[in-house]
């Protein structure tokens, strides 16, 4: 089946209760960098934790919710970019279904697909609603710099969302992996339906004798 297997409708309750976890968990994480006015966004650490715990629809559902939670309480310009988070928890969900949370290989391509997906979506939407810039300072600050050298503008608008980006997303990776690895093994056996099926054979643990 592929990458389908991971879009699986799986929804038991387990994965439902799990859904307002991580929306709290990216609302407190945005509402600290927001409230300290760090050149971080921190609001996508439950969202990654949801994809690889519980796979894209879990981690996709959270990041989409939490921007419009967030749009009325501590961030007035989220939602626009809740297509953003939503896309954000589908690649973890994905790299949740392949494992990649398990070895530092997987760490690596989970943290880069992420950069990727956060930069590429995100710059058409800085370009359509803020001139290109992302509201982080120093990315900003790189963007006038490269728009007054004569930089295409949309160039200039993706190093400007990439230089906040980059820093962001190592620490929301790191973190929702530390958060996973730091579960309880009987937790996280709870959610071995949302990997591949080879996975789940590997992870069970060995018949008595």
């Amino acid at each position: 089946m592929g990458v389908l297997g991971a879009f699986k409708v799986r929804m038991n309750t387990l994965a439902i209760v799990l859904i307002p976890v991580c929306i709290a968990i990216d609302w407190a994480g945005h509402a600290v960098a927001t409230g300290l006015k760090l050149p971080l966004f921190l609001d996508s650490i439950g969202t990654v934790l949801g994809g690889i715990l519980a796979g894209p629809w879990v981690g996709g559902i959270s990041g989409l919710i939490v921007n419009f939670i967030s749009s009325g309480t501590v961030d007035p310009i989220a939602a626009p970019y809740s297509i953003v988070s939503l896309a954000i928890g589908v690649t973890a969900g994905i790299g949740g279904y392949y494992g990649w949370h398990k070895s530092w290989q997987g760490w690596i391509a989970l943290y880069v697909a992420i950069v990727l997906v956060a930069s590429i979506l995100s710059t058409p939407l800085n370009i359509a609603l803020y001139h290109g810039q992302s509201g982080v300072a120093l990315g900003d600050a790189v963007y006038a710099g490269l728009v007054k050298g004569g930089w295409p503008t949309w160039l200039a608008a993706y190093i400007d969302e990439a230089t906040g980006d980059i820093p962001d997303k190592l620490i929301t990776v790191a973190v929702a992996i530390a958060i996973y690895q730091g579960l309880p093994n009987r937790f996280r056996n709870l959610f071995l339906l949302f990997r591949r099926p080879e996975d789940e054979v590997e992870a069970a643990p060995a018949p008595s004798i």
